[in-house]
């Protein structure tokens, strides 16, 4: 048996837009992610476009039901090989698999079954980009997902009724009054569930984030640097970090510390497997500072941090880091002293920090100790085979310098001043790429002028290590954070002395002036992308149950000052009625005034009707009344008859009462029937009544206007 055919019932047009709008929904979200391929791509649009030109007649596709058949089976038993041997990853196999269901199911679409069939696939495709993207961008296909949903739903059930129907209404305003049933039934379900992803109990932390990783990474910061990888991911303008200042100092450009690196092979700086201390903390706060430490003078910050998904389980932290504050299970302290979270790789974090900002270390500037622990000796002063210049130039820089901080400040004022910034270096690697910034080219960007300094240092004996992170960012004035981005990755260097510990130097010379104002637009999509990651990404139990309190607050607050106003309101009626009681004379005055308002009162309640009935009529006169318009004019006319004993029985249609007029005449023996007149008149009102209502005529809806205005002048 063959399934049904589509229709051409009422709504149809409508119904087969919306369903093509779902689909491309589904198919715009998956794309926004990044992960679809460019075949798939541009097939399943090319798909989406085909079937845009099918649905008005412009284009036919001769697909055949065995061919499609063929085709289905032959990808099925392509898809273990796209999963084991092409993409070796079952998600993006199976999103292609979705995709290719889609494309078929888009371009032979005929019938019922069909149709459900691809609202299943667009929802599978909705379903595939939640699984790959946390971006605020999901959301928007999400809303549109909803609300071209219900419209089809909602037209695919008048369709199906209007097949049964002898009678049928024109499209046209069929498809506005579902246009705008879909906005309305979308808006409230939006709503509705809004409130509920708020007001339901969280059993855990922010599910969103605790999701498996997706493997949606964004680019700036990565474990290790190789020489010449940060200038290409500076060219990107991704957010990757958002800070609220919290307490201390503002605009200050602080150095947001990752982590630091201790090898250097000549080519990159890395890590050894990560070693360390495991910090547990019941009540979420962690302590990543020694007491000396916590207990220098000196000024602090304390700051909010939203980090976006990275290849990296680094917390990012300001300057000189003293104490952690989250919701995480444990945190993991590196022998580099970087702080890492376990687990958080591809994930979205938020945290709080208090830094020390690191001042000059004067108490430095005079001790000629070096006398260095042996595990930061071993650690921090091995170098690979270096070219003879290198070390002879930290010592030329240097000579004159008795202290280890004042070498250490004669290179970073060397290389700030002698080489150049640039991010346009040549494309082949050399074969000592430290040598070649240092004694040919002399510009480069901040991991050259780093390593140079650490590696310059090291041979001076000086421990030294580099450190990666993020320097800088962009205010939005609209969320009031600092928006650090990929183009603000940054290396630079910590010396270690034997009183102050690791001081922090950065050998790079100032960047080219870039101009910071930003569009409206970009303060706008930043403020949604931030609003997002900090209350429906990071929405936790804790978050809930602050809310919680602050809504109570401010309902308890709201409650006190009613309290405060009825008081002050029954007062005020105290003090005027006791002035009344003093002055008898005021009582007919006030008599007086208020009588005249309830004059005025009933005046109104009995003019209304007449107004409302006056303004209606004037709308549909003008061709803007709607169909509960002309329902009340006809309500108007009945009204009349009813007052004269002839009431319309609730099982009657307005075609079976109008003849009834004609033919039975009144019910009451007190009252006069309706002259032949009058009851002509009322079945010319009913049939224009039925045509404006039901038929959607304009034309019959201005008659029956003037109609009802010539009824009610009728002598009664």
């Amino acid at each position: 048996m063959r399934p049904k055919a589509a229709s051409t019932a009422p709504g149809d047009g409508f119904f087969q837009a919306s369903l093509l709008l779902l689909v491309a929904t589904g198919y715009l979200a998956v794309l926004a992610t990044g992960r679809l391929d460019r075949g798939t791509a541009v097939a399943a649009g090319a798909a989406l476009v085909a079937r845009a030109l099918v649905i008005p007649g412009w284009l036919r596709i001769p697909l055949s039901d065995p061919a499609v058949r063929a085709l289905t089976i032959a990808y099925i038993g392509f898809y273990p090989l796209d999963f084991l041997y092409l993409s070796k990853d079952f998600l993006d196999a199976t999103v292609r698999l979705v995709f290719f269901l889609a494309i078929m199911k888009v371009l032979t679409a005929r019938t019922t079954r069909d149709y459900s069939y691809l609202g299943v696939i667009a929802f599978l495709e909705l379903l595939s980009a939640a699984m790959l993207s946390s971006s605020v961008a999901f959301f928007g296909f999400l809303a549109l997902f909803l609300l071209f949903a219900v419209a089809a739903r909602t037209s695919y059930e008048i369709q199906r009724s209007g097949d049964r129907a002898p009678h049928r209404a024109p499209a046209a305003p069929l498809n506005r009054r579902l246009a705008a049933l879909s906005v309305a039934l979308a808006a409230g379900i939006a709503a509705l569930s809004v409130g509920l992803f708020f007001v339901v109990p969280r059993a855990a932390g922010a599910y969103l984030a605790r999701m498996p990783a997706t493997g949606e990474s964004i680019l700036g910061f990565s474990e290790e640097v190789a020489l010449g990888t940060i200038g290409r991911v500076k060219q990107l303008s991704t957010p990757v970090l958002r800070i609220k200042i919290l307490d201390g100092p503002k605009g200050v450009r602080l150095r947001w510390r990752g982590v630091a690196l201790e090898r250097f092979d000549g080519q990159k700086w890395s890590n050894p497997p990560r070693t360390g201390q495991v910090l547990v903390s019941p009540y979420g706060t962690y302590v990543v500072a020694g007491a000396r430490q916590r207990l220098r003078p000196g000024p602090r910050i304390r700051y909010q941090a939203l980090r976006e998904p990275m290849d990296t389980e680094a917390i990012f932290l300001a300057e000189i880091p003293e104490v952690v504050a989250s919701v995480f299970p444990r945190l993991e302290w590196s022998l580099t002293d970087s702080i890492f979270l376990p687990g958080s790789r591809w994930k979205p974090l938020r945290y709080e920090g208090t830094s020390f900002l690191n001042p000059a270390r004067r108490e430095e500037l005079g001790n000629l100790a070096e006398g260095y622990p042996e595990p930061v000796r071993a650690a921090y002063l091995q170098l690979p085979e270096l070219d003879p210049r290198i070390p002879e130039l930290a010592r030329y820089v240097t000579e004159t310098q008795l202290t280890p901080y004042w070498r250490a400040a004669a290179l970073e004022h060397y290389l700030r001043t002698e080489f150049g910034y640039t991010l346009e270096l040549p494309a082949e690697r050399s074969a000592d790429p430290l040598a070649d910034f240092l004694f040919r080219r002399r510009k480069g960007h901040c991991e050259y002028f780093a390593s140079a300094m650490a590696v310059m240092l090291r041979t001076l004996g000086i421990p030294a290590r580099m450190v990666n992170g993020f320097h800088g960012g962009v205010y939005n004035p609209m969320t009031g954070y600092q928006t650090i981005r990929a183009s603000d990755a940054h290396s630079w260097v910590e010396a270690y002395f034997p009183q102050s510990g690791w001081v922090t130097f950065d050998p790079t010379p100032p960047e080219p002036a870039e101009g910071t104002v930003l569009g409206r637009a970009w303060i706008l999509l930043d403020a949604l992308e931030t609003y997002w990651n900090d209350w429906i990404l990071q929405y936790d139990v804790g978050r809930q149950i602050r809310l919680a309190r602050g809504l109570q607050g401010r309902w308890q607050r709201a409650g006190d000052a009613t309290a405060l106003w009825w008081d002050a309101g029954w007062q005020w009626i105290e003090k005027k009625t006791t002035r009344l009681r003093q002055n008898p004379a005021q009582i007919s005055w006030f008599a007086v005034v208020a009588a005249g308002a309830a004059l005025l009162a009933w005046a109104a309640a009995k003019t209304a009707p007449y107004a409302a009935l006056w303004w209606r009529a004037r709308r549909v006169e003008r061709g803007a009344g709607s169909a509960h318009d002309c329902a009340l004019l006809y309500q108007r006319a009945a009204q009349r008859l009813k007052r004269r004993g002839v009431a319309r029985p609730g099982w009657q249609t307005p075609q079976e009462f109008a003849a009834a007029v004609a033919v039975l005449g009144t019910d009451s023996a007190r009252r006069r029937p309706p002259s032949s007149k009058q009851a002509a008149m009322f079945e010319e009102i009913t049939a224009l009544y039925n045509r404006a209502r039901f038929g959607g005529h304009g034309e019959a809806a201005r008659q029956l206007a003037g109609l009802i205005r010539a009824w009610e002048a009728l002598p009664w």
